[in-house]
């Protein structure tokens, strides 16, 4: 009977270590998150452009010096838009594919061109205070993030502090 025993045990170890013996191997995963940075430091709105894009860095660099985000390191890529809706969609084609966490397009033009890109590619739209109304609708648009309004909850404000006058 212990020779039966001894046997068997030695099957299932047998079919155990080659079980371990042939699954993949797990590697490594670089602690890495990627974030694209539209900015315009050229055209007719780089008054405004170049101050958001210093302080955009920076605060990239910070959180890296910091010890990244819950210890994953950001990594950043500039690309030029000019503020033009064309070079904005170039940089959103070539950017995406390093696996874009979020965008920024930081212009209206350009928030309409990915609006209707963004749920294909599953990429977040961080949309500061402009882009297009409907987003603030979840339901709608299910990757625009209005953060701070519309153009229309601007209008609607100022319509309530005229008339508060």
């Amino acid at each position: 009977m212990k020779f039966k025993s001894l046997i068997a045990a030695a099957a299932i170890a047998t079919a155990g270590l080659g079980t371990v013996a042939t699954m993949p191997v797990a590697h490594a995963q670089a602690k890495e998150q990627f974030f694209p940075v539209l900015v315009y430091r050229t055209g007719a709105y780089a008054p405004n452009g170049v101050p958001f894009a210093n302080g955009y860095v920076d605060y990239l660099k910070y959180v890296n010096a910091k010890g990244g985000i819950n210890g994953v390191k950001v990594s950043y890529e500039e690309c030029e838009t000019g503020y033009a809706t064309d070079k904005g969609v170039e940089c959103y084609e070539r950017l995406k594919g390093k696996g874009a966490t979020v965008f920024q397009p930081l212009s209206t033009g350009i928030t309409f061109a990915l609006t209707e890109k963004a749920p294909g590619d599953k990429i977040p739209l961080l949309t500061g205070g402009y882009g297009r109304s409907e987003s603030t609708d979840g339901g709608v648009f299910k990757w625009n993030f209005p953060l701070a309004g519309t153009y229309w909850d601007a209008a609607d404000v100022l319509v309530q502090h005229v008339a508060k006058k």
